[in-house]
């Protein structure tokens, strides 16, 4: 009787430790569909990619309340290299943007991809997704590069794609034209 009840016990144990990280799992991973809010602190331009190099698609006036999808890493304005792809897929920078509540998350399913650069020589890194963007380093023709999502930008050879890279804290972007074996496609941005 007394085994019985310990391995009941264990048991319910067992069940309520599998059962509630499972759960949390459930609601608050990567690929749910949330939403975060901010407001516009001054007048700003609203972008095709997460670089004021893309072309500009719209303005939001200094007070305008808007609706962020997730965030990126991307070229540094006025000491902030974050941008925020707002509900409607377009971007903008995080610098005028005051978070009401919690920060977004970062763009991506927070699964890596990989790759391999199959460019001439070697495949420029940039700040930003387009060649207007600062060359922050440079990959050698055969490395593998791993890939967190991606975004449509500038056209190179044919190609509007580019990736974003795993990275530890700063924008850092490649051509998809020059990237083979990436396998499983990555998500958007």
């Amino acid at each position: 009787m007394i085994i019985r009840h310990r391995v009941r016990r264990a048991a319910f144990a067992l069940a309520a430790v599998t059962i509630i990280p499972l759960g949390l799992l459930a609601t608050s991973g990567p690929a749910q569909a949330a939403s975060y809010q901010g407001k516009v602190t001054t007048g700003l331009n609203v972008r095709s990619a997460p670089t004021s190099a893309s072309p500009k698609v719209g303005s939001l006036a200094a007070g305008t309340t808007v609706t962020i999808q997730c965030k990126v890493y991307g070229p540094s304005v006025s000491g902030n290299d974050l941008w925020y792809k707002l509900s409607n897929g377009r971007w903008v920078t995080a610098r005028y943007i005051a978070n009401i509540g919690t920060a977004p998350r970062f763009c991506g399913t927070g699964t890596e991809y990989a790759g391999r650069v199959s460019s001439q020589t070697s495949l420029a890194v940039r700040s930003g997704p387009n060649t207007a963007n600062a060359k922050v380093s440079s990959i050698p023709r055969g490395m593998p590069v791993y890939i967190v999502c991606k975004v449509d930008s500038q056209r190179i050879d044919g190609n509007t794609r580019w990736y974003q890279l795993v990275g530890d804290g700063g924008g850092q972007w490649v051509a998809a034209r020059y990237v083979t074996n990436v396998g499983t496609i990555p998500p958007y941005c």
